[in-house]
């Protein structure tokens, strides 16, 4: 796990935030659930990602999480060894909600708020590709992924933990990433006003339109973790157990199954049998 980002999970987005920002629960919002209209459907972007995690001295883990995409709203089922969730991206009602499909109850908050939440994570610098210190290789050969073409680019990252001194680390991401592809149009329409949205909510307005990220076919990030000073001196003061971080974590993710089909309109929306979970007492 990158000690920069919270608990993260798989993004289909250059900037690897948006489903990070979902692994944790949200603020419970005070619209209750509105499902869509019975019957109807729409054109959506349909595609399964296969995801790997093999962390020195650990147990590797496996699952598989599927984007639903329309031009309005992004749906992510991403089911767990013992945790079933799944997130929507809804820019009509500009809500994102955190379903928890075993208990039926859901989190639901502004799209305004989260959107300010990855702008800082941005400006902080915290992402691959975006900190000055970063080397961008992009390659010139195509190759094949799941019979979709992309081109391999390879960012080589440095970054240090939340805590000066406590963890620091090199990582190499090489993604093959590609614009023509079944739904390219839907992804970057969706993409498009997510981003606007996301101008909107910054006090920082960029200049220029909302850049469209690319789709990455596959994703493997290599990270060499170090310990940095505050962890030796922890470690020596029998304070801090240093064994718990790895040497080494490979996380691989690859689109596995690719198509444009119909979905009902349901699935962008929060099921009325699901109760909005109550925030605890303070």
């Amino acid at each position: 796990m990158h000690p920069l980002l919270s608990k993260k999970g798989v993004s289909s987005f250059s900037s690897m935030i948006l489903f990070s920002l979902l692994s944790v629960p949200l603020a419970p919002w005070s619209a209750q659930a509105t499902p869509s209209i019975p019957g109807t459907s729409t054109t959506a972007l349909v595609f399964t990602v296969s995801v790997s995690d093999a962390t020195s001295g650990r147990t590797p883990v496996a699952r598989a999480v599927t984007y639903t995409i329309s031009d309005q709203a992004m749906r992510i089922d991403a089911p767990s060894k013992g945790n079933d969730h799944s997130y929507i991206w809804n820019l009509s009602t500009k809500t994102v909600a955190s379903l928890d499909n075993e208990h039926k109850t859901f989190h639901s908050d502004s799209l305004v708020n989260i959107m300010g939440f990855v702008d800082f994570s941005q400006l902080l610098g915290q992402n691959a590709g975006n900190n000055p210190k970063d080397r961008v290789v992009q390659g010139h050969a195509s190759r094949s992924v799941s019979g979709i073409p992309c081109t391999d680019t390879t960012i080589l990252h440095r970054f240090k933990g939340r805590v000066v001194g406590m963890i620091n680390g090199d990582q190499k991401i090489v993604q093959c990433l590609t614009t023509d592809f079944p739904g390219n149009t839907l992804y970057r329409e969706f993409q498009v006003k997510l981003a606007s949205l996301a101008k909107k909510s910054s006090k920082v307005t960029p200049a220029g339109s909302p850049v469209v990220a690319p789709l990455s076919l596959e994703t493997v990030r290599t990270t060499d973790y170090s310990k940095g000073f505050l962890v030796k001196i922890l470690s020596t003061l029998h304070l801090y157990d240093s064994s718990k971080i790895p040497s080494r974590q490979i996380e691989r993710e690859k689109v596995t199954s690719l198509e444009i089909r119909q979905v009902s309109s349901t699935v962008f929306s929060i099921p009325a049998s699901y109760k909005k979970e109550t925030a605890p007492a303070s």
